[in-house]
């Protein structure tokens, strides 16, 4: 009877880490970082930013560098699975988002809304404040997977 609860209780483990999304199903005992969906924005920002003047034929300006090396900072700290990728984007979002509104509050150009009703404006902030709560609603779930996840990685090197 002892065997069957942990055999039941291993297979329990095994579909919950599974369901969680931690671990590869192709090879259950390797985790994964669950700050990837984070590192692949993170490469589609930095390439849009490389290419962005070339294609589109703007020029760099303050908000793209900086955007490009905090992106690439956080891809470093991912790959080294340090606790400070998360800390990095916990900061990164609020700061998007403010620098965001001042840039358009001041008058910047690039920044301005495009729909000239007041519903529209309404509909459009109310969604991203929306969108940038549930990212970090996202990432303070994920905060305690993470740490144990770079904790984990750190014992094993």
């Amino acid at each position: 009877m002892r065997e069957l609860i942990e055999r039941f209780s291993h297979r329990f483990q095994l579909w919950r880490r599974e369901r969680h999304g931690d671990y590869s199903p192709a090879d259950p005992t390797a985790p994964r970082n669950p700050l990837r969906f984070v590192a692949i924005v993170a490469v589609m920002s930095v390439i849009l930013g490389v290419t962005e003047p070339f294609v589109f034929h703007r020029a760099f300006d303050v908000v793209a560098i900086i955007d490009i090396s905090i992106a690439a900072l956080f891809l470093a700290l991912y790959q080294s699975k340090s606790r400070w990728a998360w800390h990095l984007v916990v900061a990164w979002v609020p700061f998007t988002l403010v620098t965001y509104w001042i840039l358009r509050l001041t008058g910047y150009a690039r920044y301005q809304p495009r729909v000239h009703s007041l519903a529209g404006e309404l509909i459009g902030d109310l969604f991203q404040f929306t969108f940038f709560a549930a990212i970090l609603v996202w990432l303070f779930h994920i905060r305690v997977r993470y740490f144990q996840y770079s904790e984990d990685a750190q014992q094993q090197t």
